[in-house]
């Protein structure tokens, strides 16, 4: 059986959807249907601003994503964090440099979903998504929600960021709020049934 390349990519200020990212890659790996690849979208604001903004360095360890990176994956698994509603700049950067493969037609067919992380309960856990599908759609790849296949999508006693569209995190407006269990587990819920998918479509 051939192994799809399942490539995770995120932006994290604070750490918060890194955590996400290395719980989903968890998922992945425990079906051992893909290859996993960890990225990271590049840094676009000045060290000034991010120390004014008091975040920690990010972990050098981790690749940067590139344009070859994503015309060779054949699926992605996309982490951003909202700003007011939508994915964050340096997100949206990448993209607007893929036109050279958007031309080509070079991604058409691949697949990826999507992940997050807010502030708040209202801050943007399902808009980020939906604002980011035109990317995929103008590229012709295809998205694969989670769906409600998790019980802790219907808690109702706590909150537990992520949605049928994907996992995802609540950090709380101060950014004090870390990753709960609860969370953790739907992300590595979402990698484990997004390798399964990926998996079929590629055999």
């Amino acid at each position: 059986m051939n192994k799809p390349t399942v490539f995770v990519v995120y932006y994290s200020m604070y750490g918060h959807l890194r955590a996400v990212a290395d719980n989903i890659v968890e998922g992945l790996k425990s079906t051992g249907l893909v290859n996993i690849e960890l990225r990271q979208f590049e840094e676009t604001l000045s060290q000034e601003v991010l120390d004014k903004m008091h975040a920690p360095p990010k972990d050098a360890s981790v690749p940067i994503f590139t344009l070859e990176d994503l015309k060779n994956g054949d699926a992605f698994l996309f982490g951003m964090p909202t700003r007011f509603g939508t994915m964050a700049a340096q997100v949206k950067t990448f993209f607007d440099s893929t036109g050279s493969l958007w031309i080509k037609k070079a991604l058409v067919g691949k697949m990826a979903g999507v992940f997050v992380g807010t502030g708040s309960q209202s801050g943007g856990q399902e808009s980020t998504t939906l604002t980011f599908l035109p990317i995929l759609v103008g590229h012709g790849i295809i998205f694969v929600p989670m769906g409600y296949t998790h019980k802790n999508l219907f808690k109702s006693d706590e909150i537990v960021g992520g949605s049928a569209y994907g996992a995802g995190s609540f950090a709380a407006n101060d950014g004090t709020r870390q990753v709960s269990e609860d969370e953790k587990e739907l992300a590595r819920h979402h990698g484990k049934s997004f390798s399964e998918i990926v998996a079929k479509y590629y055999n």
